[in-house]
């Protein structure tokens, strides 16, 4: 109790004389030393993380969903370090897929989606600052304060999860989610899908506020699915046990949720 009176006068203190600028700099430190805005250092990183997460049989050559693959660096990576690896790169944009297109007439296991997945099956619009940007969502982002406007837009497809593994016939043990604020729509419409993978790689960060969704939102959703959820930092995986407000971070964080069910 008396460090705790300790270090709230020492914070009053610093409060009452330390510029502003100090002051924010020192909360996004320590935002930062918990993994708040970290992300991961490389792409290299955050395959070499879901890799170590999975069973030793599966991870010699899995199935893998790359969603929101962009221009595949993270799936490159992947099949660098297991080239026995399978996996499925779902891209909507028109312009990004031209890069997949290269990678997959070099790479036997890897097969472009050009599809987007979503909570429902239809048609919807991709909107980017720029053709190929890896900021493309399906929600028209306000972006002012970056200076940057999403006026490109595309028709895409949209599928669920759902749809897809029961067209295709395939179920994944990995997916990686990168689709800037509509993570959960994918989740949300592969019910029947994820309590079959072991990892699931996802971001949440400025994106969010786009799409109104909170981290609240994803620590329940993967409670109530037998999911272990950990963020990563500079001191490595962090296990969330519990839900708190101060979870709602709105800088790019990575998370890696790990089935704990048989």
């Amino acid at each position: 109790m008396a460090s705790k009176s300790f270090g709230n006068k020492l914070i009053s203190t610093l409060a009452k004389i330390a510029p502003n600028t100090l002051l924010i700099n020192l909360e996004r430190s320590a935002a930062f030393a918990q993994g708040k805005g970290w992300g991961s250092s490389t792409v290299d990183g955050e395959t070499r993380i879901c890799l170590s997460l999975m069973s030793p049989l599966t991870k010699k050559g899995p199935i893998v969903l790359d969603v929101g693959a962009n221009k595949g660096l993270w799936s490159e990576s992947l099949l660098k370090q297991v080239p026995e690896a399978t996996v499925y790169a779902f891209e909507p944009s028109a312009t990004a897929r031209l890069t997949l297109q290269a990678i997959e007439k070099r790479e036997v296991g890897f097969s472009v989606q050009p599809y987007a997945l979503g909570r429902n099956t239809g048609h919807g619009t991709l909107w980017a600052d720029q053709p190929g940007s890896g900021l493309a969502s399906l929600t028209q982002r306000r972006m002012d304060h970056f200076n940057t406007e999403f006026t490109h837009s595309e028709g895409v497809e949209i599928l669920t999860l759902d749809s897809w593994t029961s067209s295709s016939g395939v179920i994944p043990s990995l997916i990686k989610l990168d689709v800037e604020g509509h993570e959960l729509d994918v989740l949300l419409g592969g019910e029947s899908v994820v309590p079959h993978v072991e990892v699931i790689q996802f971001e949440f960060g400025g994106c969010n506020i786009d799409t109104r969704t909170y981290f609240q939102d994803f620590f329940y959703y993967f409670k109530e699915h037998g999911f272990s959820l950990f963020r990563n930092g500079p001191k490595g995986l962090r296990l969330i046990k519990e839900y708190k407000e101060s979870e709602e971070s709105f800088q790019t964080t990575t998370y890696f949720a790990v089935n704990q069910r048989p």
